[in-house]
């Protein structure tokens, strides 16, 4: 009875706006993750305007069609998991999904450049990658999740512990009668 207390109390906690120990509020990261779903919606009409069809018929590789039309969707993901984590900055699925869709996204649209400056124009390669560089500071959202993980475990752990301490309590009262 007094374990499940505990964990409802803590859960009940973990759900109010409040900011826990060690994490910005969510008025400081909103912004944060709105400026990086922005600055992503500035690399698509680059991306848009190449041309990877014209690449494989002078010669490229034609997985490079498809690395384009992968990158164009993996923006879409890294956008949309960033607008949901400006709506929920402290919420650690979505902060992980949001690093992991980003990383992703960068790595295959920075491979993607390479094709550009050989078989496009080396100039839009590198606006290309300093609009990737710009768009995708992933430095914050690293920190971010690494004190969201290091947080979210430590109330793991604490209410691990008060659960077992409730046990040890209802077990030394004996059976009631």
């Amino acid at each position: 009875m007094f374990a499940q207390l505990a964990l409802v109390l803590l859960a009940s906690q973990n759900a109010a706006p409040a900011p826990e120990a060690g994490l910005l509020p969510d008025w400081e990261l909103k912004p944060r993750a709105v400026k990086l779903a922005e600055g992503l919606e500035k690399v698509r009409p680059l991306l848009e305007r190449l041309q990877p069809e014209k690449w494989t018929a002078a010669g490229a590789p034609v997985q490079y069609e498809q690395q384009y039309k992968d990158c164009l969707e993996m923006l879409s993901h890294a956008q949309n998991a960033a607008t949901r984590l400006a709506e929920r900055p402290n919420g650690l699925t979505t902060a992980v999904e949001t690093l992991v869709r980003l990383e992703s996204f960068i790595n295959l649209a920075q491979s993607l450049s390479q094709a550009v400056r050989r078989y496009q124009n080396p100039a839009v390669a590198d606006l290309v990658e300093s609009e990737l560089a710009a768009a995708g500071d992933r430095e914050w959202l690293r920190r971010h999740v690494l004190e969201l993980a290091t947080v979210r475990e430590r109330e793991r752990e604490t209410a691990e512990q008060e659960a077992q301490r409730c046990r040890e309590r209802t077990l030394k009262q004996g059976p009631r009668k």
